[in-house]
């Protein structure tokens, strides 16, 4: 029935690892999830043929399909391991540049991050988006800008969800490695994942001072300082514009919502990017209104 050992191999293992969640055996769960990992791992070093690519994607299916009936038992060690696995093959197969299989497994992690943070797993779904923060770290280390922007957006999302469950380490560590991803295109000078973490932070920012929620409105402002340095370092001008204008629109909203605290952290961070007048200037409102329509696409994307 099956070409030859691997094949079976593959199959008992996903067999083994629905039945250990099943069965609500954590230590069962993780050793078959790790070995479903090697398995998709080592299918993404072959060559690209239909067939090794169905099958590494089946096992990424079954590695997320897992991690859901983890969740639903509430084994949140184990929904770790499966962001973990989940991370391990987007990287193994964006550094053989396997892009179609890097997406799929971003994909399906990017979805499951979005159901820990759902079921209020804030151990696990913070463990999802520090699997979502490496793998957007290391694609923009690679170029590979569809990634990147995937990367982000989950991010984004999982960080929106995690405000709305009041799940607030999963919120900061969102928030902060969405920024970090931004930093690390802005070291590739991949201007467009700048620009866009940027437009996605002033979302979150917006959101979280329209909730009153202090806390992560700053820790916005914060990710948003951290990436103005870098694009300021590096010379990314329409992402330098944007990062600017995210703080501003942060900061007038905080004023009118009567968050004194996040109101002065985003003028003292505006007054360390030292922009005094950027926005005097016309040919950075040109730049803004270009960023609008770019900005009006990216929220549209997420």
């Amino acid at each position: 029935m099956f070409s030859d050992e691997s094949e079976l191999a593959e199959v008992r293992a996903i067999e083994e690892g629905f039945k250990k969640a099943y069965d609500g055996d954590t230590k069962g769960t993780i050793e078959a999830i790790d070995e479903l990992r090697n398995f998709a791992v080592k299918l993404s070093y072959l060559n690209a043929t239909a067939e090794n690519e169905l099958d590494a994607k089946a096992l990424v299916i079954a590695l997320g399909d897992i991690g859901r009936v983890a969740a639903e038992k509430g084994m949140e060690t184990a929904c770790m391991a499966s962001s973990r696995a989940l991370g391990g093959v987007v990287v193994e197969a964006a550094n053989q540049v396997r892009e179609s299989l890097a997406v799929k497994a971003l994909s399906v992690l990017g979805s499951l991050s979005l159901e820990f943070a759902g079921k209020g797993m804030d151990k696990a779904a913070k463990g999802a988006a520090e699997s979502l923060g490496n793998c957007g770290k290391f694609t923009s280390r690679q170029k590979m800008e569809t990634l990147v922007s995937l990367s982000e957006v989950y991010l984004m999302q999982l960080a929106l969800k995690a405000l709305d469950k009041n799940i607030s380490e999963t919120g900061s560590a969102a928030i902060g490695l969405l920024g970090e991803v931004g930093t690390s295109s802005a070291e590739q000078a991949i201007e467009t994942s700048t620009t866009e973490a940027a437009i996605l932070l002033e979302d979150l920012g917006n959101t979280a001072v329209r909730k009153k929620d202090e806390h992560h409105a700053k820790a916005v402002i914060q990710a948003l300082g951290d990436l103005g340095t870098a694009v300021s370092h590096y010379g990314l001008k329409n992402s330098l514009v944007q990062t600017v204008w995210s703080l501003e629109t942060i900061r007038v909203l905080a004023q009118d919502q009567g968050l004194k605290a996040a109101c002065l952290a985003a003028k003292a961070v505006l007054e360390s990017l030292g922009t005094a007048g950027m926005f005097d200037d016309e040919q950075n409102l040109e730049i803004i209104q270009e960023i609008k329509a770019f900005h009006h696409h990216i929220l549209k994307k997420s």
